[in-house]
């Protein structure tokens, strides 16, 4: 949140330095794979637009993960800052920035038939119920493309961006609890071998794709 502050201030130092003149103002929102967003943008130059905004998302998955199904949400709250440049003097737009904050996912496994963790195979009773959670980076950079006519002419425009976000490897923590053997030595250490398992397999998800739609209205 810190580092949002911080490039928020200097956003607003670099709308001061550009001068009055070639500043203009707009307010949007949208929807896409980053959920709903609410943003505020800011022309400091002909084809050089800064923005930001908050994004707020929150999704529920039912995956696979080492031959196991789990349930639970994805959550992907953040804040974004963003430069936009328009290198035709039109829509089409390059875009670059951040988004901050967590985004986490949470999931949980009660196994109804035995399953393997680790290199063993163990019975429901045995294992209980397994939680896993997976903590992505704070910081996140995005690179995009898009069109976005908000400040050719005031009023409402139509805005599309799609890029990635990059997310970098998801830290796995997986714990099981209300099972027999859930103080086990045994099987603690074969839980960590799970472990181990399932940031191997989710290691490949470090990009996360973005594509948003939405309106805007300069003034």
């Amino acid at each position: 949140m810190n580092r949002a502050v911080k490039l928020a201030a200097l956003m607003a130092a670099g709308v001061s330095g550009a001068g009055a003149a070639h500043a203009q103002v707009a307010v949007g929102g949208s929807i896409g794979t980053t959920g709903a967003a609410v943003e505020a943008q800011i022309q400091v130059l002909p084809g050089l637009q800064l923005r930001g905004g908050y994004n707020y998302f929150q999704y529920e998955a039912d995956d696979t993960y080492d031959g196991i199904n789990y349930t639970g949400d994805l959550d992907l709250n953040s804040i974004g800052a963003f430069v936009d440049f328009h290198p035709f003097g039109n829509g089409f737009l390059i875009t670059g920035g951040a988004y901050f904050g967590e985004k986490t996912l949470d999931l949980l496994a009660t196994p109804a038939n035995s399953v393997q963790i680790g290199n063993q195979t163990y019975t429901p009773a045995q294992v209980g119920t397994l939680g896993m959670a997976a903590d992505l980076e704070d910081t996140a950079p995005f690179v995009g493309i898009g069109w976005d006519s908000t400040f050719e002419n005031p009023g409402i425009a139509f805005k599309f961006i799609a890029g990635a976000m990059f997310t970098g490897s998801p830290q796995v923590n997986l714990t099981a609890r209300g099972g027999t053997l859930a103080n086990d030595p045994a099987f603690q250490t074969q839980l960590a071998q799970e472990e181990l398992n399932l940031q191997d397999e989710i290691n490949d998800y470090e990009v996360y794709p973005v594509v948003q739609a939405g309106l805007t209205f300069s003034f």
